[in-house]
């Protein structure tokens, strides 16, 4: 890398060496997919990502998010009135009401309910009832019961963006924007991310017409880059463990809460692994890091003495 000064500021030519690069901004754009999951399985198996393999995806939500797309749709139109077909879910379980409403100027005429759709997890099927025999509701009740079967095992957007969260989480990411979306991943991470990109482009092959994306571009080893970092660091770090500290204060000491501290434990090793690596890579102390670590760790530590001491009690009694 040569460094020179230009105009007063400092500017670096990379000559393709890693010590040139403190590593990558990365930032993407996740939109409307919908893939099997046999062939995303395979995907992450042939690129090297079996590690973060999502489990099969849950019937039950396929139904939720096809029925949230019909929860009102506009079914006819005369010169005073308009008829819509709502789906209005339970209080409980996988089930929605379906109801024909009459408006006049947004104003309710009529509400009559005209069947149920429903998904059954013992049978994992979609079961419905209609009392009437209007072919428009009849048609948009077998739209989405051809829409689950042929949805049911896929993957959506969501999915695929909650995947790329937990590659980026486990690649030490720093935020860049306060609001997200754009992050830091050091060099020696970034492989994952590379990895990721061609689970993009597997996207686009089946459907060219996706616009689902992801760049990235080196951060230069500069001495401005470098205390960017330091502070974007400390910023991630600090929503990171005050986060931790505010759920450790909303917990009661019952050990009926020891799976929430478990993970509310993961969340404090990662900012002390992310602490611990950025420290080494930057040189430099971490001085908020340092002070709200001491002070989780105090209180996670309160909470499982606490914890252990139920646990003790209780086997004492029970002896």
């Amino acid at each position: 890398m040569q460094r020179v000064r230009i105009g007063g500021s400092e500017a670096v030519f990379l000559e393709n060496d890693e010590k040139d690069v403190l590593g990558y901004a990365v930032w993407y754009t996740i939109s409307r997919t919908l893939v099997h999951k046999d062939k995303l399985h395979a995907w992450f198996d042939k690129h090297g990502l079996s590690r973060f393999k999502p489990v099969d995806p849950k019937h039950g939500d396929a139904f939720k998010r096809i029925c949230s797309e019909y929860k009102e749709k506009k079914i006819d139109e005369f010169a005073d009135s308009e008829t819509f077909l709502l789906l209005r879910p339970l209080e409980t379980g996988l089930t929605r009401k379906i109801v024909l409403e009459k408006r006049k100027k947004g104003k309710k005429l009529s509400y009559n309910v005209v069947g149920e759709i429903a998904y059954d997890e013992k049978s994992r099927n979609v079961n419905y009832s209609l009392k009437t025999a209007d072919p428009v509701v009849r048609d948009i009740v077998k739209e989405i019961l051809d829409r689950f079967e042929r949805e049911k095992d896929c993957y959506t957007d969501e999915h695929v963006r909650k995947i790329l969260h937990r590659i980026l989480d486990s690649c030490n990411r720093v935020k860049l924007k306060p609001s997200g979306g754009v992050y830091f991943v050091p060099i020696d991470d970034f492989y994952w991310i590379e990895r990721f990109s061609k689970i993009v482009e597997e996207i686009k092959k089946i459907d060219p017409s996706n616009r689902t994306e992801i760049w990235y571009a080196p951060i230069a080893n500069t001495t401005r880059h470098r205390r960017m970092l330091e502070i974007k660091v400390e910023d991630t770090l600090e929503e990171i463990l005050n986060s931790a500290i505010e759920r450790l204060l909303k917990i009661d000491s019952e050990d009926s809460k020891v799976r929430q501290v478990d993970e509310i434990a993961k969340q404090i090793e990662q900012a002390t692994r992310m602490a611990e690596k950025y420290t080494k890579m930057l040189k430099v102390s971490l001085n908020r890091t340092t002070s709200l670590l001491e002070k989780a760790e105090r209180l996670l530590n309160k909470i499982r003495q606490i914890q252990y001491s139920q646990v003790e009690i209780k086997a004492k009694s029970t002896a």
